[in-house]
């Protein structure tokens, strides 16, 4: 005789699925007092990195991907000739463009993003969290879907393996606006390797701001976005689609103007 099966309460059985539930953890990239950290999507790990030592500002970076709104924005790069075609808050204009991957440059096994924020004042005001972010390869440009599904293959998703974002402080060590960067991104080439550009040859990011703010639950105080437009660059992407530029990496800047700092003082030593 087997014995009966002992069916269990509901209230029980909701209890636990709510205590599994609770020990799921988001995985949070904290740039506000950390240099460094990293999200897996499963399968493959992008670093994001505090990074002042980028030139930025209109007529300096020059973005692919330009997202301006209040409170929460989001888009994508994409080619469209008006400003109402544009899918969600990206701004119109050269700031926002189809990328090939032919235009793409590997630096030391990674592909280099430069993120730029225009959150001023202080903290908490100058906070703005990166909620979203994924990685497309599509067959088309001057794509003007709203539904991301459509954009073609999905190669990297922050919230593929669990809830993820980066909380960035714009006035962090000073710097405030669009005057340097904000953050590097690196992706490892392994992300992009599969991809066939001869079906896929377009490159898109998609990316999403200021949600935590209005999180239900540890809210960040100041993390929307306070109508000021933020912009995705790639360092050694060429013009055009033509081709990468070199583009020297962040140490490199840093020694570039060490070394031009030295030359000035040996100048004014030498002249007086």
């Amino acid at each position: 005789m087997k014995t009966p099966l002992v069916s269990m309460p509901a209230y029980a059985f909701t209890l636990i699925l709510g205590m599994a539930a609770s020990t799921v953890q988001a995985t949070v990239v904290d740039l506000t007092t950390n240099n460094s950290g990293t999200i897996s999507d499963g399968t493959n790990t992008v670093t994001f990195v505090f990074d002042k030592l980028q030139p930025s500002g209109t007529g300096v970076l020059d973005p692919f991907l330009r997202i301006q709104n209040d409170g929460t924005e989001q888009g994508y790069n994409t080619t469209q000739f008006n400003a109402g075609d544009y899918p969600f808050d990206e701004k119109h204009g050269v700031w926002t463009h189809d990328v090939l991957f032919s235009s793409m440059q590997v630096i030391d096994g990674f592909y280099n993003f430069v993120l730029d924020i225009a959150e001023g004042g202080n903290a908490p005001e100058s906070l703005l969290s990166l909620d979203g972010l994924r990685f497309y390869a599509a067959t088309t440009g001057g794509q003007d879907t709203t539904v991301l599904a459509d954009l073609g293959v999905l190669l990297w998703d922050m919230d593929g393996a669990e809830d993820s974002y980066v909380l960035l402080d714009g006035n962090r060590d000073g710097n405030p606006g669009n005057g340097v960067s904000d953050m590097l991104m690196q992706v490892p080439e392994i992300v992009f390797a599969g991809v066939d550009t001869g079906t896929n040859p377009y490159f898109i990011l998609w990316s999403q701001f200021g949600l935590q703010e209005d999180a239900d639950a540890d809210a960040v105080e100041g993390s929307g976005s306070a109508n000021s437009f933020e912009e995705w660059a790639l360092l050694g992407e060429g013009d055009d689609g033509g081709p990468p530029q070199q583009v020297p990496e962040p140490a490199m800047l840093f020694l570039m103007g060490a070394g031009l700092l030295g030359l000035g003082l040996a100048r004014r030593r030498k002249s007086a």
